[in-house]
């Protein structure tokens, strides 16, 4: 299974910053890649990262094409830090609103905490 995101930037500073840290994201995205799960529902889960929603909009997308789809709000409230930590928190809500079975769930919890030093730096 595979996670991915994308911008959807209404302001050029939120799409410079969010190219800026892109990279900062790959050992996640390699590390849920290689996890096994005992019951994917989907193929992929995409999230798209928006600044002309609000921080607190998070909303799942009907997609019928194997994905898991859901869009999300995103404000530039300080540095690339503040940002990365933000994105971060994104990508772990999608996974937790994504029906995946009881001990799915459990060892994508696992692999966020164990990756938000690498990602994060905190």
């Amino acid at each position: 299974m595979q996670l991915s995101f994308s911008t959807n930037a209404r302001h050029r500073t939120f799409s410079r910053a969010m190219d800026r840290i892109d990279t900062r994201f790959q050992p996640l995205l390699d590390a849920f890649q290689t996890v096994k799960l005992e019951h994917p529902v989907h193929e992929v889960i995409l999230v798209g990262i928006t600044d002309d929603k609000p921080p607190q909009f998070f909303e799942e997308i009907e997609n019928s094409d194997g994905f898991f789809q859901v869009f999300a709000g995103c404000s530039l409230r300080g540095g690339d830090q503040e940002l990365v930590a933000d994105v971060f928190e994104i990508l772990r809500n999608a996974t937790r609103l994504y029906p995946f079975a009881a001990p799915d769930h459990e060892t994508l919890e696992a692999l966020f905490k164990r990756m938000r030093p690498a990602v994060v730096g905190t």
